[in-house]
Formats: structure tokens, C-alpha cells, sequence
């Protein structure tokens, strides 16, 4: 059944036969329709309606960019059910943030200027919880390594990486294929990355503003203060999003995807529940130490497993009691493994 001819004007904001089936079963006002959030500010928010034009409306519910919701004229009357949402953990509260909802690819960006691998696998993992599919898109390449990005290729397995520069153009055809019409990206990455230049580039003009980066320590200026969805020409919708100095692991769901080299030496340890530090009968640290596995990586795989460990403990007494009782369990079998040498 085909439910799109009736809001026509919202299109090109990602309506699909999806969100007409969510918006079809919500009940709603005789003077409601449906719309899409595509801007955020303190005390009200914007929407695309049917008619295609936005207005704005006083935050009564936690909304976030990307979500689809049944408004009238001057107030929400639902938001319809996520089918993804980029979160992290707020360090200021505690609880999840949610950054972007309703979308199809998370496009992490590396600055080749600057890279730091090990960001962008944090990145990664929030990007693969969120549901949606992470693309590494490694921008201002000629300010970089020309080798960065099949060394990020090797590093990052699975994960594919788009080399782009806004200067030569080099890369942009190719990322614009990935956003065919219908589909919502969100980019993610620090201050300075060039996301909305990269915005800029694939819409064909100057909407976003952009900053140069400090020349002392490379790092931008947050050019860009809130999120906020964007048509792109050619099909498809982006949401440009300020860079976060904080990027808050909510669980370890999303980590395996980003270190399947590790997660396939883990499938071989002695213990189910190996932590990969030490115990006996570990093929992962057997595969760091005959080379077939970089230290570094399994480093960063074990940050991020700590950190996604304590934010769970932190937020569930019940997860602290089980942490305790299997390192306890975990002490036993190696000294009675011991006791058998």
C-alpha cells in the first residue's frame, strides 16, 4: 500500500510508507497532521508539516531532531515511535542523551588534519547502538596523510571509509550516493572536523556556518550550536551536529561491532566471560603476544568495555552484585588453576 501520495511536501523530509503506517495508527485530532522535527532550541522546537512549511511550537515533550510527530497548529499532540536514536550518556546527569532520531546512517568524521583512531572508535560504537549503519568519512584529506585512509580501512574492520576533501571535491560524489532520497544521516564528530562544511558541499551551498581551526592546536570553534536537519538536493536528509567533548559510552551493545577481530579471538577463550587482562587460557592476548593482533587495539577495545561496564554499574545496583560475585568467580578458577600447575 502506498500512503505517500497524500503529504507529498514531506517527501523530501524522508516520509515513507513506514512512517505513514507509525502515523496511521496514532490517533490524532481532526486538525493534527504529521510533521518532522528539524530543529531544537530551549524553549520551542521547528517542524516540516504536510503543507511543507515549518513552524514552530513550544517544547511540551522531550522531542529530539529527526523525530516524527502529530502536531496541530499550536501544540504536539504525539511523537511516533523511534525505529533508531543516536544516545550517549549525559555526563552532566547521567542519563541518556538523545542526539538524533529516525536514522539511516551515522556518519562519524575523522579530520585527517588531526586524526585520533581511537575517538572514532568510540564514535563507532555509539553509531552501531544507535541502529543505524556508521560510515567513517575522513575529511580534509589534503591536509593529511595520503595513506590514512586504508590505514583507518585495516583498522576500523567492517567499517567502510568515504576520503573526502571540500577543497578538491575529492569524495563527495561518492558520499553523496549513500544518502539516496528517503534516507536520514547524522553526522558525528569533534569541533573543527568540518561537518558543516561537509554539509555545505552536499547541499551545493553555503548554509551552514563554518571556522577555521586554531592554528595553535588544530581544534575548531563550535561553528555549529544546535542540530538541525537539512533537505540535500539531490535525495536524502543530513543532520549537522555541533562536536561534543563527551562522548559517554550507555552500554557495550555496540562495542563487538567495532572490534570483530577481537570479539572472533574471544569466541576461543577458556572462560565465557574472560576479560581479556591475564586469565588463563586467553586467546586474545595469545593473539597480541605472536603479533596476529595489535596491542593497541586490544587497549582501546578494553577502555571501552571498562568505561560501558561502570556506567552500568552506576546506574543499576543489581549489575554492581553481579560485577562483584563473577570477579569473585573469576578469582577461584584462576587459583585453582594455579593450584593444578
Amino acid at each position: 500500500m502506498n500512503t505517500t501520495s497524500s503529504f507529498d511536501a514531506l517527501t523530501a523530509y524522508g516520509w515513507s510508507d513506514r512512517v505513514a503506517v507509525l502515523y496511521s495508527s496514532h490517533p490524532a485530532s481532526a486538525t493534527a497532521g504529521p510533521g518532522r522535527v528539524t530543529r531544537v532550541e530551549r524553549s520551542s522546537f521547528a517542524i516540516v508539516e504536510r503543507s511543507g512549511v515549518e513552524q514552530l511550537l513550544p517544547v511540551s515533550a522531550p522531542v529530539v531532531v529527526g523525530d516524527w510527530v502529530v502536531a496541530n497548529a499550536d501544540r504536539l499532540e504525539a511523537i511516533l515511535e523511534r525505529w533508531s536514536s543516536l544516545e550517549r550518556q549525559d555526563p552532566v546527569g547521567g542519563k541518556a542523551q538523545v542526539l538524533a532520531s529516525n536514522i539511516d546512517l551515522v556518519l562519524v568524521t575523522i579530520p585527517a588534519d588531526r586524526p585520533n583512531a581511537r575517538r572514532v572508535e568510540r564514535e563507532l560504537a555509539l553509531a552501531w547502538e544507535s541502529g543505524a549503519r556508521p560510515v567513517v568519512v575522513l575529511t580534509k584529506t589534503d591536509l593529511g596523510d595520503e595513506r590514512l585512509a586504508d590505514e583507518l580501512s585495516s583498522r576500523l574492520v567492517g567499517t567502510d571509509v568515504v576520503a573526502t576533501s571540500t577543497e578538491t571535491g575529492a569524495g563527495i560524489d561518492e558520499l553523496a550516493a549513500l544518502l539516496a532520497p528517503g534516507r536520514t544521516a547524522v553526522l558525528l564528530g569533534p569541533s573543527g572536523a568540518g561537518k558543516s562544511t561537509l554539509t555545505n558541499a552536499l547541499i551545493g551551498e553555503r548554509r551552514q556556518r563554518t571556522g577555521a581551526v586554531r592554528t595553535d592546536d588544530r581544534r575548531g570553534r563550535h561553528t555549529t550550536s544546535s542540530r538541525q536537519l537539512l533537505v540535500l538536493p539531490a535525495g536524502g536528509v543530513i543532520i549537522d551536529t555541533p562536536g561534543l567533548r563527551s562522548l559517554g559510552l550507555r552500554s557495550a551493545a555496540g562495542i563487538g561491532e567495532v572490534f570483530p577481530d577481537v570479539d572472533g579471538y574471544a569466541s576461543s577463550c577458556r572462560f565465557r566471560d574472560c576479560g581479556h587482562g591475564g586469565e588463563p587460557g586467553c586467546a586474545v592476548t595469545a593473539a597480541v603476544a605472536t603479533g596476529e593482533l595489535a596491542a593497541e587495539r586490544l587497549a582501546s577495545y578494553r577502555k571501552l568495555i571498562r568505561e560501558a561496564a561502570a556506567e552500568r554499574r552506576r546506574a543499576d545496583p543489581l549489575a554492581r552484585r553481579e560485577a562483584q560475585r563473577l570477579w569473585k568467580q573469576r578469582t577461584k578458577d584462576a587459583r585453582r588453576h594455579d593450584k593444578r600447575r
